[in-house]
């Protein structure tokens, strides 16, 4: 169904009312307000329930339905604390936002040193837009991004992004347009961000993912294969401590003679390093995602959990 402006203008201006508030309340108290606000809307308004009950599940097996239903709340905190930092980034100084982050600093450096620029293959994971904000101000780094549904929220986020220090390039589904965008980010030696855990339709390649087949996104496999820039998995798992880790790590780039394959192998690689974290972190990834709609995949009726 398509949206009509008056939806739009009533979310964005909801939105803005909670983001004057929270200001209002400052960051300690809107984090405890945020944890409450969690709550009722996984019981009240649940906002993609059903797929985030039915993904778990099913990348889970082993668990309770006490375990899942745990692990789906956790879920919620986790977002709603991710974009309540992220409304208080403005409050924040540079200088302590990069404090934020625990990383391996050689590695992007070894990479960037090749002069190909650099691409991290990332996900919705943890605190993805505070550790891609903390990143932009030690190295230049652009972020493809899929655009919201919503064009007034959209323009706030991206204008939002721009203010604190990434260049955003907007998700194309054709491949050559994405590829000319990012070529350009390449050239100039800078690290191009991908969150690659989406599912990609009948564009993708389909790999297994947590016991099941997913389309995984071509793109930044495709972009390091024809741009020969060194690829890296880089996922950001919060810390008791109110830090980040990001854990990094390089792919060492196949060379079969066959583009294709050499794609896949990337794509497993990246998928078998995230499915690690999420088994570790399950609370931490983004189970709203429709993950593996494109082959239908539903909960039998004899392992609901709702």
């Amino acid at each position: 169904m398509k949206r009509t402006r008056f939806q739009n203008c009533i979310e964005y201006l909801i939105l803005k009312i909670f983001i004057v508030i929270f200001f209002l309340l400052g960051k300690n108290i809107s984090q405890f307000l945020g944890r409450i606000i969690a709550t009722v809307m996984y019981y009240f308004i649940p906002v993609r329930k059903r797929e985030v009950l039915e993904n778990i599940s099913l990348s889970f097996t082993e668990k309770t339905k006490k375990d899942i239903k745990l692990i789906a709340k956790n879920t919620y905190k986790t977002f709603i604390k991710m974009v309540i930092d992220v409304i208080f980034l403005s409050k924040i100084s540079d200088a302590d936002i990069k404090k934020l982050l625990i990383y391996d600093e050689n590695i992007i450096k070894k990479a960037l040193d090749k002069g190909n620029g650099l691409i991290l293959m990332s996900a919705h994971f943890g605190n993805w837009e505070l550790s891609a904000f903390a990143l932009s101000k030690k190295y230049p780094l652009a972020f493809i991004v899929a655009k919201q549904s919503n064009s007034l929220v959209n323009k706030l986020l991206s204008d939002f992004r721009r203010k604190k220090g990434f260049n955003i390039t907007n998700f194309q589904r054709d491949l050559k347009m994405s590829f000319r965008s990012a070529i350009k980010i390449l050239k100039k030696n800078q690290i191009l961000a991908i969150l690659g855990d989406q599912d990609a339709g009948e564009h993708g390649v389909f790999l297994p993912f947590l016991g099941r087949l997913a389309s995984t996104p071509r793109g930044p496999a495709f972009f390091a294969i024809h741009a020969g820039s060194p690829i890296v998995t880089a996922f950001s798992i919060n810390q008791s401590d109110g830090s980040i880790k990001i854990e990094l790590e390089d792919i060492t780039m196949p060379n079969t003679g066959n583009k294709q394959k050499d794609i896949e192998i990337i794509n497993s690689i990246y998928n078998k390093r995230l499915e690690k974290v999420i088994r570790s972190n399950p609370e931490q990834w983004f189970w709203f995602h429709r993950r593996w709609k494109s082959i239908g995949l539903r909960l039998d009726n004899d392992r609901k959990v709702y």
